[in-house]
């Protein structure tokens, strides 16, 4: 398993962290971890994986809180026939995303007055 570091710093004027790994991954995501060392309670969260064909969503968050925490994002599997989703209640419909491209982390309403620092932390098994 490895780990991707996304630091981030929020901008004053417009209360956001936004960040991109350095480079491209290709590989399933186990887990997330937020630290918002100083950011504001109401933070919202959008993790994506930016590749050739767009940005793929991979978690979001609204009021993420000041607390830190791991989060287990899945996507819904769909049937062979039709390819409907499935919708499980237990949960066990769900897999690991595929990550194809370059992980970004976007945190809005971070606070105001001064600079304000956390870090998100992927942990991700390489295809």
């Amino acid at each position: 398993m490895k780990e991707l570091i996304l630091p981030l710093t929020s901008v004053v004027a417009t209360e956001t962290a936004t960040t991109s790994a350095t480079e491209a991954v290709l590989g399933t995501l186990y887990a997330v971890e937020y630290r918002p060392n100083d950011i504001d309670t109401n933070a919202d969260i959008a993790l994506t994986c930016e590749g050739l064909d767009g940005s793929k969503p991979l978690l979001t968050l609204a009021n993420a809180g000041t607390s830190n925490i791991w989060l287990y994002p899945r996507d819904l599997v769909h049937a062979v026939s039709n390819a409907a989703a499935l919708t499980g209640t237990a949960g066990g419909d769900r897999v690991q995303p595929i990550m194809q491209g370059i992980p970004k982390a976007v945190v809005t309403s971070c606070g105001t007055v001064t600079v304000r620092t956390g870090t998100i932390i992927i942990y991700w098994e390489p295809l």
